[in-house]
C-alpha cells in the first residue's frame, strides 16, 4: 500500500470542493466491500494517506451518511492542508497499529454471536498485550493514543484462521484465538475468531486480502 504523502489532503488545482483520492487506496477500500463514495469521504477526512485509517474512520462513525455523493464543500471543510498540517498528520500516522479480528464465516454465526465472539477476541488480545508490557507496552500505548483501530474481517473456515494465526506468529505478531464453549449455535471447541495485533503494514501481510465482515 502506498506510503507516499503526495496528495495528502487531496486538493487538486482549482479548489472548489474538488478532491482526488489516491486510486490505489480507493481500490483497497472497495475490495473490502466499501462503496466508492464512502471510500472517498473517509480518505478525505483521514488525509488521503492510508486505507486502514479510512476504514477505521468508517467503522467508528456509523452515524455518518458515508455513501452520499461526496464533495469537500458539502461537508464544510477546506480542501487544502498547510505544510504544518501535513507534518502533524504524518507524525501521528507514520507508525500506526491496529487490532484485526478474523471471523470464521463457515460457522454461519448470527450477528449477536459474532459480536460476542469478536468481543472475546478483542478483550483476550488486549489482556495479552497488557500482561506482556515489557514486550508490547510501547506499541499498545501508541495504539491507544491514535484511535485504537479495530477491524473485523471474514475468514473462510477454521483451517484458514489457523493458517493466518501461524503466519502472524512466524513474523512476530501477537495473536489470540477464541474457541467457543458450545453453549449456543455451534459445537464446543469451535474456532470462532482470531485476533492479530501489530503495525498496520505488518498485519496487512497476513490479512490484507480479506474482506470486511
Amino acid at each position: 500500500m502506498s506510503e507516499d504523502m503526495s496528495g495528502a489532503g487531496g486538493g487538486t488545482g482549482g479548489g472548489g470542493g474538488i478532491f482526488v483520492p489516491k486510486e490505489d487506496l480507493v481500490q483497497a477500500l472497495t475490495n473490502m466491500g466499501i462503496t466508492r463514495n464512502a471510500a472517498t469521504r473517509a480518505l478525505y477526512l483521514t488525509g488521503n494517506y492510508s486505507a486502514d485509517l479510512a476504514a477505521a474512520w468508517i467503522f467508528e462513525n456509523p452515524e455518518e451518511d458515508v455513501d452520499a455523493p461526496f464533495t469537500a464543500d458539502a461537508i464544510g471543510i477546506d480542501d487544502t492542508n498547510s505544510d504544518d498540517d501535513v507534518e502533524d498528520f504524518t507524525a501521528g500516522v507514520m507508525t500506526q497499529y491496529k487490532m484485526v479480528m478474523v471471523v470464521n464465516s463457515e460457522l454461519m454465526m448470527g450477528a449477536g454471536k459474532v459480536a460476542g465472539q469478536v468481543a472475546h477476541a478483542a478483550v483476550g488480545m488486549y489482556r495479552l498485550l497488557v500482561d506482556e508490557q515489557q514486550r508490547y507496552g510501547e506499541m499498545l500505548l501508541t495504539w491507544e493514543q491514535f484511535g485504537e483501530t479495530k477491524i473485523v474481517l471474514k475468514g473462510l473456515n477454521a483451517a484458514h484462521l489457523r493458517e493466518l494465526q501461524n503466519k502472524a506468529g512466524s513474523i512476530g505478531l501477537p495473536h489470540y484465538a477464541v474457541q467457543d464453549a458450545g453453549k449456543t449455535q455451534i459445537a464446543p471447541g469451535s474456532l470462532t475468531v482470531i485476533a492479530i495485533f501489530g503495525k498496520s503494514e505488518t498485519v496487512n501481510e497476513v490479512t490484507g486480502q480479506l474482506a470486511l465482515m
